[in-house]
């Protein structure tokens, strides 16, 4: 199977690791607008592969089987489309796009193919998702739920690269860039949002980003139940994330990174795989066991493990609680 990845920034070095641990699977090229940073990733990850400048041009050459897209948000519409319109597989970075209308067209686009899109939200697949997913069934549900991300982004890293801080190309800030993973995981384990009600700011960087570094939202659901989130990369470092959720049955379940809490009690489980990416620790190391279940899925047909649909679902909320700030009222959920 023909692979590609598009972007060879930053994050690519968790789905070329994970791409390298897939006997099956060859890397037939990378492209990037800055050809140096394409050929670091090849001399680092995958020597014998093909170096491109233009997507397309990657496309017409190679005629992949899929291609991993991890360039900046607002370039994720147009490629993933095109991936799509030549029946190619895409396993695709966060967020899926950064408007409802480009979800709405895309999602268009892949009921035309004869390609499917996966999403990275690689941390449904880390070990205390998993346990607190199986813990919440066990409990009945959950009534009500907090989280809270607390992340640091100095000055370097949005100097770093022109598109960070910048509504036309990043799409927003915290919320859509850094604490995107963990609202996705409050909405799995809380059901169907309806309603959000907002309010983001920036605190440090103010004269430097467009974007919000703060932001906090109260999510109504569709069986009544509410969760408050609350995100911020103002913070001294990249500290453990926090989500407890309240339970039907009265139980507490608490999560803060991997450690897990029963009514504020350490609850053991077991851990199958530690597994090691490049990169902060805090991304986690989801990618393995994603991009292996993508692969997967594309041999037997199974269902995609983070389909388009299930991944629009948190993007549609937190581009709601921008509106919501912006018209200091409610907004309904599209």
């Amino acid at each position: 199977m023909k692979t590609v990845l598009i972007g060879c920034g930053a994050i690519s070095g968790n789905h070329l690791t994970a791409l390298g641990k897939i006997p099956d699977v060859e890397i037939a090229g990378l492209c990037d607008i800055l050809p140096e940073r394409a050929e670091r990733a090849r001399d680092k990850y995958a020597p014998n592969t093909r170096i491109f400048t233009d997507y397309r041009e990657m496309f017409d050459a190679i005629k992949p089987d899929a291609v991993h897209i991890a360039t900046p948000h607002h370039l994720h519409f147009e490629m993933a489309c095109e991936a799509l319109a030549r029946g190619i597989d895409v396993l695709l970075e966060k967020p899926v796009c950064i408007t409802d209308e480009e979800i709405d067209r895309l999602l268009e686009a892949e009921s035309k193919s004869t390609g499917v899109v996966c999403v990275c939200f690689q941390n449904r697949f880390n070990p205390a998702t998993l346990e607190v997913k199986k813990l919440v069934g066990e409990c009945g549900g959950v009534d009500h739920a907090r989280a809270l991300v607390t992340w640091n982004r100095d000055e370097k890293y949005y100097r770093s690269e022109d598109w960070r801080g910048k509504i036309a190309t990043e799409g927003g800030g915290v919320l859509i860039n850094q604490a995107i993973h963990e609202l996705d995981l409050l909405i799995g384990f809380c059901g169907e949002p309806t309603e959000v009600s907002a309010k983001t700011a920036n605190h440090r960087h103010a004269n430097l980003i467009e974007v919000e570094d703060t932001a906090e939202m109260l999510i109504t659901f569709k069986n009544d139940s509410n969760a408050f989130f609350s995100a911020t990369t103002a913070f001294g470092c990249d500290a453990p994330n926090f989500l407890e959720l309240y339970c039907k049955n009265g139980r507490r379940i608490t999560k803060v990174g991997e450690e897990i809490y029963l009514d504020g009690v350490p609850y053991p489980y077991d851990v199958p795989d530690k597994l090691s990416l490049p990169g902060k620790e805090c991304w986690g190391a989801g990618h393995i066991r994603l991009i292996h279940r993508f692969y997967e899925a594309l041999r037997s047909g199974a269902p995609m493990p983070v389909p388009l649909s299930s991944a629009a679902v948190p993007v549609r909320v937190l581009l709601a609680a921008y509106r919501s700030s912006d018209r200091e009222a409610p907004v309904m959920i599209r």
